[in-house]
C-alpha cells in the first residue's frame, strides 16, 4: 500500500553534512570511498564535508616497528590514504587525511568522530552482497555497529558511484519512538543529495492468522490490517515532520521485503533506528539493521535512538 509524496517527498533544501570516513588500505574494501565519492557528486550545491582517517593499531606496530621508525609508518600509511582519495576522484572534496595511532580502531574514529562533531561514520563492509560468508562484517564494522556510539553507515564491498542507485532514500520504520532519531537523520540526508524520502514499514505476515480461512478471507484481514498500519504509519511520520515524504506498507518477512523493494526502488540507502538496547542486549538480540547491514546490496545507515541530529 502507497501512500504518495506531496510535492517533492519533504526536501526543502540542502543542509551540508560532515562524514567521518574509515579509510581501509585494502583494495577490497574501496565501497566506503566510492559511497563517499557519490555524496560529493550527488548534490555539489550541499557541500559534504569529507573526513578520511586511517587508523594504525597498536598491534600492528608492535610488528612493523623493530623495522622501521614510526614516523616513516605512518608517512607510508598517509601517502597510501591519499593515492586511494586520488584514485577515486574525491581528493580535492575531502580535508587532509589523516593518520592516527590506537589500541583499537574503532574506538580511535570515535574520538575523531566525537572531536570533529560529525554527522555520521563511514565504514566498509567485508563480505559482498550475494555470497553466503558466513563472517559478514570486518572486525571493526561489528564493533561499531554493536556499540553504535553514533550514525554508522556501512557499505558493501563492491559498490561503485556509477552503480549507487537513483531512486529514493529509504527510511525503514517499526513505528517505535526511538527510530525518531532515524527520521531526522533520514530527512537530512534527502535534503542533501536531492532524493526524496520513501518511508516503509512492514507487516509481518504469520501463518497462523490465515491457516484455517479461506485465501478471500485472509487477503481481506490482510487488507484491513494494511489501512490501519497505513494509518498508523502516517500518524508516525506527522509526528516526525515527514507528512510529506511517500510511504509503503509492505507485508512479509522483514529483511526479504525491504531488500526486495531496495532493489526495485534503487534506493542508494536505506536508514534504520536503533531499539534503544543497551551493549549487554546487542550482544543477544539481533536487529533488522544489522541484518540489513550484513546482506544488503546497497549502503545502511544505522542511527541510535540518542543522535540529537
Amino acid at each position: 500500500m502507497v501512500r504518495p509524496a506531496k510535492g517533492r517527498g519533504g526536501v526543502r533544501g540542502a543542509k551540508f553534512m560532515k562524514w567521518l570516513i574509515g579509510v581501509d588500505l585494502e583494495d577490497k574494501a574501496t565501497g566506503a570511498l566510492h559511497f563517499a565519492s557519490w555524496l560529493v557528486h550527488a548534490r555539489p550545491d550541499a557541500h559534504p564535508q569529507l573526513l578520511p582517517v586511517h587508523v594504525l593499531e597498536e598491534s600492528y606496530l608492535l610488528q612493523v616497528l623493530r623495522h622501521a621508525h614510526v614516523e616513516s609508518v605512518e608517512r607510508i600509511a598517509l601517502d597510501s590514504t591519499v593515492a586511494q582519495l586520488d584514485r577515486h576522484g574525491i581528493a580535492g572534496a575531502v580535508v587532509p587525511a589523516r593518520v592516527v595511532r590506537g589500541i583499537e580502531a574503532s574506538d580511535s574514529l570515535i574520538r575523531e568522530f566525537d572531536a570533529e562533531h560529525a554527522d555520521a561514520l563511514i565504514i566498509g563492509r567485508q563480505a559482498p552482497t550475494g555470497t553466503r560468508d558466513i563472517v559478514r562484517l570486518g572486525r571493526v564494522a561489528r564493533r561499531l555497529v554493536r556499540a553504535l556510539p553514533c550514525p554508522v553507515v556501512v557499505v558493501p564491498p563492491e559498490l561503485r558511484r556509477d552503480t549507487v542507485g537513483d531512486g529514493p532514500i529509504v527510511l525503514a520504520t517499526d513505528l517505535a519512538e526511538t527510530s525518531g532519531s532515524a527520521a531526522r537523520f533520514a530527512s537530512r540526508l534527502a535534503q542533501s543529495t536531492g532524493r526524496s524520502l520513501l518511508v516503509v514499514n512492514v507487516v509481518t505476515r504469520t501463518g497462523d492468522a490465515a491457516r484455517y480461512l479461506p485465501a478471500e478471507t485472509a487477503e481481506q484481514i490482510y487488507a484491513e490490517v494494511g489501512l490501519e498500519r497505513q494509518r498508523e504509519l502516517g500518524a508516525w511520520m506527522d509526528r516526525h515532520g515527514l507528512a510529506g515524504a511517500a510511504s509503503v506498507v509492505a507485508y512479509g518477512d522483514v529483511i526479504g521485503r525491504l531488500s526486495s523493494l531496495l532493489a526495485a526502488e534503487g534506493a542508494p540507502l536505506v536508514v534504520c533506528g536503533s531499539r534503544g538496547l543497551g551493549p549487554l542486549e546487542r550482544i543477544f538480540v539481533a536487529s533488522i539493521g544489522t541484518d540489513l547491514a550484513c546482506w544488503a546490496g546497497c549502503a545502511v545507515a544505522l542511527v541510535p535512538a540518542a543522535w540529537a541530529g
